[in-house]
């Protein structure tokens, strides 16, 4: 019986899997992970930085404070390829994060996490580009998970110095956990480093816009000359935040069900500046739509979550009234997340 005992745990160790090292890790990625080189406008280079890959065709995430003062910038992989940055999909500056745009193709990328996984105490691997040093690695434990002035950190022991902000830090399987941002002072604390977590990339990247936007004019000169007013729908009621970048318009749908927008839900409107003085663009609304299959005693709700593009128009835009013209339907189908009966509607929203 003994030895039928040993045998056994034997065969149970020889079929165990083995563990990632950070040797692993780092090979699976750090064919995704860029060096991010900053220049000014007369194309003199100003600052460096890191990022890392989220798709093959070119999306980089990286922090908001590494590209903030860009004119231009370039994105240079560990194989030595440059890629030129064409412009900004997202950015966030309370969140420290921004995700820009390369032209590429087949390129490799990263995988997010689940934050909701990960512990104190859990192993994981920084990988960046520290005053320049390029592939850098180095690797510690996750110290804790905190919440600071409503903002929740990843506090990490792995080393990260100047340069390696808005490179990945990983968990053991190679998935990214959150973005490098910030370290505290050497002469005051060692291995004391910071990253924003990977669900607030998700998010960011839920709401990306469609068409790339200019570096110098998506982070530097925003017009923020909406700011702070509510705008209600006198037709539908619903509450919208207006946010005018230049010729460029955001509009966002604020009073959305909590609930709703906890589980991804969302609506945005960008549009451009049309040389006759319109905004045209696309609204994008992904939301859950709710039908009944079935029939008598077996019929159950059903729930789908439908993504859909609608056209956009704003014919006035003033700080007192803003109307336009939209695409709507009086009836949907959930099952085949497709509107029915498309029109034109008009809409008008007023300060609340």
């Amino acid at each position: 019986m003994r030895n039928l005992c040993v045998l056994l745990v034997a065969v149970f160790i020889s079929y165990s899997p083995a563990q990632d090292t950070v040797a692993d890790i780092v090979k699976r990625s750090s064919d995704a992970v860029v060096l991010i080189v900053i220049s000014d406008s007369s194309g003199q280079e100003t600052a460096l930085g890191s990022g890392f890959l989220v798709s093959a065709d070119g999306e980089i995430v990286t922090n908001h404070h590494v590209i903030k003062e860009a004119h231009s910038a370039t994105a240079k992989l560990s194989n030595g390829s440059f890629f030129p940055v064409n412009g900004v999909l997202a950015d966030d500056a309370d969140k420290d994060l921004a995700i820009m745009k390369v032209n590429g193709k087949n390129l490799s990328f990263l995988t997010l996490g689940d934050i909701d996984k990960l512990r104190a105490g859990d192993h994981v691997v920084a990988i960046g580009s520290p005053l320049g040093l390029e592939g850098t690695v180095s690797d510690g434990i996750v110290s804790a998970i905190r919440d600071v002035a409503n903002k929740k950190w990843i506090q990490t022991t792995a080393p990260v110095s100047h340069g390696n902000s808005g490179g990945p830090l990983l968990d053991m399987n190679g998935h990214v956990v959150g973005v490098i941002t910030l370290g505290a002072n050497p002469g005051e604390a060692q291995n004391l480093n910071f990253a924003v977590p990977c669900n607030e990339v998700q998010a960011l990247l839920i709401t990306a816009r469609q068409q790339v936007k200019p570096l110098d004019s998506a982070i530097s000169h925003s017009d923020t000359s909406f700011a702070g007013i509510v705008w209600t729908s006198i037709t539908s009621g619903r509450d919208y935040a207006v946010k005018q970048d230049g010729d460029y318009l955001y509009v966002d749908w604020i009073s959305i069900p909590p609930a709703t927008k906890t589980a991804g839900g969302f609506s945005r409107t960008e549009l451009k500046k049309s040389p006759d003085g319109k905004w045209r663009g696309k609204n994008h609304t992904r939301l859950p739509c709710t039908y009944r299959k079935g029939l008598g005693t077996y019929a159950q709700n059903v729930t789908n979550w439908c993504s859909l593009d609608n056209n956009v128009e704003i014919d006035l835009l003033s700080d007192k009234r803003i109307e336009g013209i939209a695409t709507g339907s009086e009836k949907f189908d959930c099952k085949k997340c497709e509107p029915q009966d498309v029109q034109q509607k008009p809409f008008t929203w007023i300060p609340k």
